[in-house]
């Protein structure tokens, strides 16, 4: 028998950590530095807003009044949705547009109403009303609305302040996929009827397809509403196609196609309204009106008050504020983080939570609803060229503009053409079947279930270890001497206070162990941990532009100290030691992929990675097809 099965590795120890008394006392020691330092981080416009120059003023304001073109008609149709009056709407984007910028991670997003917001809006207060009764719940929707709008806003806020934004990590996108689609489905049957001018249909409380069947048997008391609305729609859908096939066949023009189609909400309504005014202008009653029009809209902010806080209605509210706040919060996290992927930028949920709960705690007190981040806003303002969270303000000023000067037009917007704008707006939001055929040979439909039975206990927020190289100790068992002529080595990690003298890695050198499979509830807290620890110990090597009129927003070179930043050696590689992994899903690799392009543009090079122990030989094939081979 060798040597070696003679020899008995130990590890060498040391003594306990410090006492518990002794870091309680250095909490409260630096408690009032951390308590600085947390305020601050709450108003990450800080770190950007002393590099604003004319060149992002120029970017932002092109794509603010863009988005408040577009803004202005959907405001006033999710409204319509929720049954209470548009210009309730409208105080929404104002306020969240208005706000968003100070905590803002995101430059992409707009806040304001969303169609999945509206509808479980329509669906909660007749809910609400029918529970109670209308003798007994002397409430108007709009009480109920706003007090939604402001307990949701305290929710969220704790939430975020707390820092518990890594719990929407458990939500699959096929989840979030398959809820909008079916809020989609819903808002555009809801629509039909206004579309149509039909009366007497139950659009909020009934199902959809209820909605189908009685919007079938009110056909015969189509109103002249039809004409208006069909047109309308066909208008918006022409102008969405033409324009898309005039930027793929002209690359001279694009641009201009570009804004066409962005202004055809804008121009429908103006269009449409203006025709309404020559129809009924000379008609004083407003019961001959031949079509349905939006009617009075009182200028100016003219709801501002203190939400309604009777314990009756509170109550009420609270019964249903789960879902609201559960959904509000999932569907402006999951298009953040899609923009930020797109775009380059590291967003962080708890914050983009905490912009949430203050824009609606503010906002219920000046008659808003509900807010959110919206998808096909957000996606405008990233096509238009946005350079910063700042350009939401010009979308508000144009927003604030409207309720001070256009609320005598609002009177004669017909309510189909308003219908027909939802249900062109909410249509870009359907899953397209190419993604639902991903789904499907991805084997993931139960991915809800499967998570929180298997995943959530455990994998939420996994330790990254940073290993370093622990010499053993050999000993011989005849002679129980020490033995040093083969040396023996254990990768431990660094920050382990129960090993001494752990070698580091040579300079440039990174090697990472996860405790947990790699998977889409702790995907993200990983990418974070692995690229906050190399931006914080290697040298960063990725120069801004030049000209600092074309640095993105989020850039932070200005903030690294040349000197320190100097003293630290450049990364060469990265080395993942997969001796814990037993599975990788679709968000995992895509967590590692991100890792990658960060790490690149911060060492400036192509890093070289490495993957060690790999369990699985699947794990290994996928790794090579996502060119880490």
């Amino acid at each position: 028998m060798s040597n070696d099965t003679n020899n008995n590795p130990k590890l060498l120890y040391t003594e306990k950590g410090p006492s518990l008394k002794s870091q309680f006392n250095d909490f409260f020691k630096q408690f009032p530095h951390h308590s600085l330092e947390y305020t601050k981080s709450i108003f990450p416009i800080r770190n950007w807003i002393g590099r604003y120059n004319l060149t992002w003023l120029y970017g932002d304001l092109i794509a603010g009044f863009t988005v408040g073109a577009v803004v202005i008609p959907q405001a006033m149709g999710f409204a319509n949705i929720v049954g209470i009056p548009v210009e309730y709407g409208l105080y929404s984007s104002f306020v969240g547009m208005t706000l968003y910028c100070l905590f803002a991670t995101s430059k992409d997003m707009t806040i304001g109403p969303t169609a999945v917001m509206s509808i479980i809006l329509a669906q909660t207060i007749p809910r609400i009303k029918a529970d109670y009764g209308d003798t007994d719940f002397p409430y108007l929707s709009t009480d109920i609305t706003t007090t939604i709008c402001f307990f949701s806003g305290i929710i969220s806020l704790a939430i975020g302040l707390f820092r518990l934004g890594w719990l929407f990590n458990f939500i699959p996108g096929p989840v979030i996929a398959g809820y909008i689609s079916a809020s989609v489905i819903t808002i555009s049957i809801g629509q039909l009827p206004n579309l149509f001018g039909i009366t007497g249909v139950e659009t909020r409380l009934n199902p959809p397809y209820r909605i189908l069947i009685d919007f079938c048997a009110g056909l015969p008391r189509t109103k002249s509403d039809v004409a208006i609305g069909l047109i309308s729609l066909a208008f918006l859908y022409a102008v969405k196609y033409g324009c898309a096939y005039g930027e793929k066949r002209s690359t001279k023009y694009k641009k201009v196609f570009f804004f066409c189609s962005i202004l055809r909400y804008i121009i429908c309504i103006i269009v449409t309204t203006f025709i309404s005014w020559l129809i009924l202008r000379n008609i004083t009653d407003e019961k001959l009106f031949p079509f349905r029009v939006v009617k009075k809209v009182p200028r100016g902010l003219n709801h501002v008050k203190v939400p309604n806080f009777e314990s009756q209605l509170v109550n009420a509210v609270f019964k249903s504020i789960h879902i609201i706040v559960f959904i509000s919060l999932l569907e402006h996290i999951s298009i953040a983080k899609s923009f930020g992927r797109i775009n380059d930028y590291k967003v962080q949920p708890s914050q983009e939570i905490i912009a949430i709960g203050i824009t609606n705690v503010i906002g219920s007190f000046l008659g808003a609803i509900t807010a959110t981040g919206s998808f096909s806003r957000s996606a405008l303002k990233s096509r238009a060229g946005v350079r910063t969270p700042l350009s939401g303000v010009s979308s508000a000023t144009l927003v604030i503009l409207a309720l001070y000067v256009l609320t005598p037009a609002f009177f004669y917007i017909p309510q189909a053409a308003l219908s027909a704008v939802i249900i062109q707006a909410v249509m870009v939001l359907l899953s397209r079947p190419s993604y639902i055929r991903t789904l499907y040979y991805n084997g993931i439909f139960a991915s809800w279930g499967f998570s929180f039975l298997v995943l959530l206990a455990r994998m939420a927020r996994p330790r990254v270890d940073t290993l370093g190289r622990l010499a053993l100790a050999t000993f011989n068992r005849k002679s129980d001497k020490s033995d040093d002529s083969i040396p023996k080595y254990a990768f431990v990690p660094l920050e382990d206070p129960s090993f001494t003298t752990v070698e580091t890695p040579p300079e440039g050198i990174v090697i990472f162990r996860f405790t947990e499979s790699l998977t889409f509830p702790n995907s993200n807290y990983i990418d974070d941990s692995i690229v906050e620890y190399i931006e914080l110990h290697t040298r960063r090597l990725y120069k801004r532009a030049v000209k600092k009129d074309d640095q993105p927003w989020n850039e932070t070179d200005g903030l690294v100290d040349a000197a320190e930043n100097e003293k630290l050696s450049p990364l060469r590689a990265v080395i993942y030691d997969f001796s814990a992994i037993s599975y990788v899903d679709t968000s995992g690799f895509q967590a590692l992929i991100d890792v990658r392009k960060a790490v690149n543009k911060h060492a400036a090079r192509e890093v070289e990675y490495h993957f060690v122990n790999i369990l699985d030989e699947r794990v290994q094939n996928a790794l090579i097809r996502a060119d880490f081979g």
